[in-house]
């Protein structure tokens, strides 16, 4: 009776919301952090409401806008606001997931195992209502993969502007869909991540003009290789743990799948070839973090759109995963 209840929709939205809002505002009662980079989001709602701006204006925070905007209108504190947004977002995300496993014809009971890797994972608890903004990118990613798969050029497009308000990861999408023209022989889309490139160029040099930040005209470079940060990383215990667990239960069954069927597994290799693109392209974006950003589990959670499908596409395959 249990096992029929978690399959329905109703039982997923209470397991989503008993996740997320353990920590909705950033609740301390678990874990005790500082505002950290929720400050600077807190800062854009505020100006984007002309109210007076309690935290400076800071690239690249400023410059991620998508969940701001949204937040702004909204009757409620900055914070409140932007976690709605996030809770709205991620939403959505889970929709445009149910959707791509359901185009892969994947039987009920793995879309709801998809679905529920989603819900019941570490970044979903621990980053989704703590003030910052990878709701938007991740569901930017979410629909620019559900178009590629559905060939859907102008969604996708929709997908990579509105990403590139959101936030940098955005980019994975390009390589992605030159994967699919790739596998599929599409030339249409190689011209349409020619396109998706120049928009999202185009767009960040626009909201790099015209937004301001409290640099004022002094060029500041982010994401690059610098000693301090590295030596942060590597001694910081959270970098560690929040990594461990982000690449979670997705990646687990990847590496499991990929080790113990590796040569059924490359031998479909073109056929998934995007969705390998997009998972290795984010496990390296979390290694490049390493040396140029404040490394957590959050960038593995940008590309888990890409280890939940290949993870059940391969369930599918090779049948359930009985030794983990």
């Amino acid at each position: 009776m249990l096992l029929k209840f978690l399959r329905t929709p109703a039982a997923l939205l209470i397991c989503f919301f008993l996740v997320v809002a353990v920590r909705f505002n950033r609740n301390d009662l678990l874990v005790k952090r500082s505002l950290g980079d929720a400050a600077f989001y807190i800062g854009n709602v505020e100006f984007l409401r002309g109210a007076p701006v309690a935290f400076h204006l800071q690239a690249p925070f400023n410059e991620r806008l998508l969940v701001t905007i949204a937040a702004a209108p909204l009757p409620f504190d900055p914070m409140t606001s932007i976690n709605i947004v996030n809770v709205v977002f991620l939403l959505a995300s889970i929709w445009f997931l149910y959707k791509l496993l359901e185009h892969f014809g994947l039987d009920s009971d793995l879309v709801w195992v998809g679905l529920y890797m989603f819900v019941f994972s570490f970044p979903t608890f621990y980053y989704s209502t703590i003030g910052y903004v990878d709701s938007g990118v991740l569901l930017m990613i979410f629909v620019g993969t559900y178009a590629i798969y559905k060939e859907n050029h102008l969604l996708f497009l929709l997908a990579v502007v509105l990403g590139a308000i959101a936030k940098e990861g955005i980019a994975l999408l390009i390589p992605v869909a030159m994967a699919y023209a790739f596998a599929r022989k599409d030339n249409r889309w190689y011209y349409s991540a020619a396109a998706g490139l120049l928009l999202y160029l185009v767009t960040w040099g626009l909201v790099k003009k015209y937004i301001p930040n409290g640099h004022g005209d002094t060029p500041v470079l982010f994401w690059q290789p610098i000693t301090w940060r590295i030596v942060d990383n590597f001694t910081r215990l959270h970098a560690y743990l929040s990594s461990v667990l982000s690449f979670g239960i997705p990646g687990v069954l990847c590496c499991y799948y990929l080790t113990r069927f590796s040569g059924a597994v490359k031998s479909a290799w073109k056929e998934e070839l995007p969705l390998w693109v997009g998972t290795i392209g984010g496990y390296l974006l979390w290694f490049y973090t390493l040396f140029s950003a404040h490394t957590d589990g959050r960038f593995f959670w940008v590309a888990y759109c890409f280890p939940i499908v290949l993870s059940t596409l391969w369930w599918r395959r090779f049948g359930k995963p009985y030794n983990i």
